[in-house]
């Protein structure tokens, strides 16, 4: 995906190199704010395009994110709290927010809420030999899979197994509880192996 607001190819990274963006926006370092961007905004659009399932929609939340970011990084937020920030589950919970704030302003049906499916104990997943899909083919089974669950398993699907979030970060970005979020992504998993079965996909328990 490319950086909506330089034009270049943006970047894949994770939390925790050595520079704190935070601060380096904070200080008006030439570049960091673009650096930010590249990091993180193309994960950001999957979680949001996770939720919404518009990419028109996603992009308009991301961008609102990344202006709501700079200015409280840049006016509302002193240096010490842009020093002691964790920059990725702020960033994710902004994004949140102003997902569900746009589902609630387009007046869409309340989805089934994950609490009320079963919770059966599944394996990870590992395909069974003999499948003879092709990766491509795989992924696109996978997104539309994805697509058939509730909205809040599929955030913890793209927030635990698509950007490898520690159950730590998903609790900043949701702002629940350790435990309560294990149990609520093995039920994801759970949701999400059922779809790939009702499309032929056989994974392993």
């Amino acid at each position: 995906m490319k950086n909506s607001w330089t034009g270049g190819e943006a970047a894949a990274a994770a939390e925790g190199d050595d520079e704190n963006l935070a601060l380096l926006v904070h200080r008006c370092e030439a570049g960091a704010f673009e650096r930010l961007i590249d990091r993180y905004e193309s994960p950001l659009f999957t979680y949001a395009h996770g939720m919404l399932q518009n990419p028109f929609d996603a992009q308009e939340v991301v961008q609102d994110a990344m202006v709501r970011a700079h200015r409280a990084l840049t006016h509302q937020y002193d240096e010490a709290r842009c020093a002691s920030l964790m920059l990725r589950p702020w960033l994710f919970r902004t994004v949140r927010n102003l997902c569900l704030n746009k589902r609630r302003s387009k007046g869409r049906a309340i989805e089934q809420p994950l609490d009320s499916f079963d919770d059966g104990r599944i394996g990870p997943f590992v395909a069974t030999a003999g499948s003879n899909l092709e990766r491509q083919e795989e992924v696109e089974l996978l997104r539309r899979a994805i697509a058939l669950l509730p909205v809040d398993a599929r955030e913890l699907i793209v927030l635990r197994f698509m950007e490898e979030m520690s159950y730590g970060e998903i609790a900043r970005t949701l702002g629940s509880s350790e435990a309560a979020l294990r149990g609520k992504v093995f039920r994801a998993l759970k949701l999400l192996r059922d779809a790939l079965e009702k499309r032929g996909v056989t994974y392993a328990v």
